[in-house]
């Protein structure tokens, strides 16, 4: 059971809402989309995926697409990851590295190329909240724990 969606319509609702502000983000979206790749995100609980094409973006003032649930592109690059882990992460929560090695995220393909885009989406860790916030969903802002 996840402990932030109750199904993939919410996780799609969600991350849709916020894809799409992050793709037509005019200092974000063109550093994004520089990487020309095809990221298919893989998720576990709920089980669903997303696919973000940052190498045809569909019209100006958009640099890149989005795809909810299974499509036909074929990615450069994968990411498997429970949907509370991506969850954290896109808080700032979850060292992207970390989780790789501590097998908490698997990958495949051009891997390299997606640890470059980390700088370039760490920016949206600020937003990801307010988008929360935006949608009403402001009991799914994760705080970060105090240290003692």
């Amino acid at each position: 059971m996840s402990e932030y969606y109750r199904d993939a319509d919410q996780l799609f609702e969600i991350y849709g809402y916020f894809l799409d502000k992050v793709l037509k983000h005019d200092k974000i979206g063109p550093k994004m989309a520089k990487s020309g790749i095809i990221i298919k995100f893989i998720y576990t609980d709920p089980d669903c995926e997303i696919t973000i094409d940052l190498r045809n973006p569909p019209k100006e003032g958009t640099y890149g697409t989005f795809f909810l649930g299974p499509c036909d592109l074929q990615e450069d690059v994968w990411s498997k990851q429970s949907a509370d882990h991506s969850h954290r992460f896109w808080h700032g929560l979850e060292n992207p590295i970390a989780s790789v090695t501590r097998g908490k995220v698997k990958q495949g393909g051009k891997i390299t190329a997606m640890l470059k885009l980390l700088p370039v989406v760490r920016p949206t860790f600020s937003e990801f909240p307010i988008i929360l916030k935006e949608m009403g969903y402001e009991n799914l802002i994760v705080e970060k724990k105090k240290k003692k």
